[in-house]
């Protein structure tokens, strides 16, 4: 599937068209997944002037949040404004990608066609558009990946110490995002060196360039820390930032981490095919691009195992190698034995691109959009009985009701978990009951309760004695009403 050059600005525009086709009817429920409602939340809380890790706690770097409160200044509190700009943010990520292509097929003879380079963005866009959990709903990989991407093109570039300076606070900005960036730099950081050894540069040359790197990554991190020791919140900084993570880790075994890995590379099986294809085949773009494919892939699923929380968007990171490699099975100098080169023949792989797209909408069509939104239909029956600065607590069902019914929450632990799961208790050191009591203290009119199937749930005694059972919905959520 021969393509030639096109300019760059129309390629953007391409991809920003069919990320938002592809994830267009995901923009409308009003839950995708509980972690982005506590992103839209938290960063609203930041806009009315609340400090993070005081007056609302979670267990993730300041980065998603400010990243979010900066949407939000920009565009205005709505859930279909982060589901658009996060699926231009991903047309970008892809674009970056494409951008990364080229610039690695520079190097090489006859490179004449960006095919391949086109391929890995709509590679990237197509797996995290497929399925909910793999990059659907938004969250925190599908954004700081954009900086990673971004960073290693300012690399590839090397256009001199200033440059440098700013892919590392790329870099930074997305370690405080998520601390798992931290090896995206690394991988980007021996990547660099390995490609100034091979080629014999002076030492100095390259050390100093990968010392300003680093003074760059630190930056966001160090003016976190400046912040919240001017706030005389160092003890909060220290302990969120570095004893939390001790207390996240989980053992898994073997056979837990090997069905995990598998059950990704099968999920998106063509695209594996290509990734491992690329990967024995580098006889058209050399070694560069596997090296660094599977450098940076390995560096990412290390950090991706190692907590051992195996969250199917944690893969998300791994996506970006995976789509730069597999890109490069489109690259037209590549002679495909028969069996394989009908896919790259305009009129079938057209058809069957257009096919995906059409198969994809129309899976999101009736996961997202044809099913009843509760957490809606909850929030509008709330805001017809509630008064003016009367409280709610949504206890274990959808945090996202605060947003859609106008209220507040009554806790700094907005995400339900915190404090309804003995894992998060444990990381977060809570005593839920206490937590409970601040809350029922602050009499908020209507509790919501997810209907469970542990029925001695002691939260369940603490609300009988003031509250009375009002209103159970069809999704098996019960209305408790302050007597």
């Amino acid at each position: 599937m021969q393509i030639k050059l096109t300019p760059s600005w129309v390629v953007l525009f391409v991809f920003i068209g069919l990320s938002v086709v592809m994830r267009f009817f995901s923009f409308f429920p009003s839950v995708i997944d509980h972690d982005e409602s506590t992103y839209i939340l938290i960063a609203s809380a930041l806009l009315d002037g609340s400090v993070y890790w005081r007056d609302i706690i979670d267990t993730k770097p300041v980065g998603i949040f400010l990243l979010f409160a900066f949407f939000q200044f920009l565009f205005g509190k709505t859930i279909l404004m982060i589901r658009i700009v996060s699926a231009i943010w991903i047309a970008l990520t892809a674009w970056m990608l494409y951008l990364v292509h080229k610039q690695l097929l520079k190097p090489t003879s006859g490179a004449k066609s960006d095919a391949p380079a086109i391929a890995s963005g709509v590679i990237y866009i197509f797996l995290t558009s497929v399925f909910t959990f793999f990059g659907v709903s938004p969250n925190t990989e599908l954004f700081f990946c954009l900086f990673s991407i971004t960073a290693l093109y300012i690399v590839l570039k090397d256009r001199g110490p200033f440059w440098m300076l700013m892919a590392g606070l790329l870099l930074g900005i997305g370690f405080i995002i998520k601390y798992v960036v931290l090896f995206d730099a690394l991988a980007i950081g021996l990547f660099y060196l390995w490609q100034k050894i091979v080629h014999r540069k002076n030492w100095t040359y390259w050390l100093l360039r990968c010392a300003i790197l680093g003074i760059g990554f630190i930056i966001p991190f160090l003016l976190s820390w400046l912040y919240y020791f001017n706030m005389d919140m160092m003890d909060e900084f220290h302990y969120y930032s570095f004893e939390l993570i001790d207390r996240y880790f989980a053992d898994r075994t073997f056979m837990e981490l090997t069905n995990y890995i598998l059950d990704f590379f099968l999920r998106f099986l063509p695209v594996t095919f290509w990734f491992i294809y690329c990967s024995w085949n580098r006889r058209v773009s050399g070694n560069v691009m596997p090296i660094l494919a599977w450098g940076w892939g390995f560096l990412a699923m290390v950090i991706i195992l190692l907590p051992g929380k195996l969250f199917g968007h944690y893969l998300v990171q791994f996506m970006l190698p995976f789509s730069l490699l597999a890109g490069s099975f489109f690259d037209h100098r590549r002679n495909l034995p028969k069996a394989l080169a009908w896919i790259r023949k305009p009129s079938i792989g057209y058809p069957i691109l257009i096919l995906c797209i059409v198969i994809n909408v129309g899976f999101q069509k009736y996961d997202y959009f044809d099913k009843r939104d509760y957490p809606r239909e909850i929030a509008e029956w709330l805001k017809l009985r509630l008064l003016p600065n009367e409280k709610i607590y949504t206890g274990n069902y959808e945090q996202i009701v605060y947003l859609l019914s106008g209220t507040k929450t009554p806790t700094p632990y907005v995400h339900n978990s915190l404090i309804w799961t003995k894992a998060h208790n444990y990381a977060l050191q809570i005593d839920p009951s206490v937590e409970w009591g601040k809350i029922l203290a602050q009499k908020p009119r209507y509790i919501l309760i997810l209907k469970i199937a542990d029925a001695d749930h002691p939260f369940y005694d603490q609300i009988q004695l003031n509250y009375r059972l009002n209103h159970t919905f069809e999704n098996d959520v019960l209305v408790y009403e302050r007597i």
